[in-house]
């Protein structure tokens, strides 16, 4: 009795892990279908309507160096599915653009600090939305690193001293007792 019962949970079990790996197998062809569509078209064909074929048109601009073209599409796409997956992964892909971009050794240094500091504030924007997104934590690390964040509450001047003194008095206390 008990090896029958064994026997189909197993088959249940497998059951219930083929039907999963037939509808991941499905939408990866599809996601495989739009890929090769925009391949086949090429990147001069106009922007397409479809948000995950726009998602994979705006990636292979970005890939081919247009980032530019790129970056209107992924904003596109990030206003209009705002919380969903596309959407995020549409603001991950626009913060990567713009890492990238501050990242490049023969950028002026006035031109990759404020791609660096859109690109923390996309990856906050994402982790706003999905705070266990893991990439987008570690691309944040990435960026922080390149470009720390220097504001400080306690405002100093140049030499490093206070802009206001105050003289302090405490009743009772003299210098003496100080070790």
């Amino acid at each position: 009795m008990k090896r029958k019962n064994v026997h189909a949970g197993f088959a249940l079990l497998s059951a219930t892990f083929a039907i999963i790996a037939t509808v991941q197998l499905s939408t990866l062809n599809a996601s495989k279908q739009t890929r090769s569509a925009i391949a086949a078209v090429g990147i001069t064909a106009k922007k397409p309507i479809d948000p995950a074929a726009r998602l994979a048109w705006a990636n292979l601009h970005s890939a081919e160096g247009n980032f530019e073209t790129a970056e209107s599409a992924f904003n596109e796409l990030v206003r209009e599915n705002q919380g969903t997956p596309l959407g995020l992964a549409a603001q991950f892909n626009l913060a990567n653009g713009y890492l990238r971009i501050g990242m490049q050794d023969d950028l002026d240094p006035a031109k990759s600090g404020p791609m660096i500091e859109l690109a923390k504030q996309r990856y906050r924007d994402l982790l706003r939305e999905d705070p266990e997104d893991w990439a987008a934590k570690y691309n944040l690390e990435r960026a922080l690193i390149l470009a720390p964040e220097t504001g400080s509450k306690d405002k100093v001047d140049d030499k490093g001293k206070p802009i206001k003194r105050v003289n302090v008095v405490v009743p009772d206390f003299k210098i003496r007792d100080l070790p």
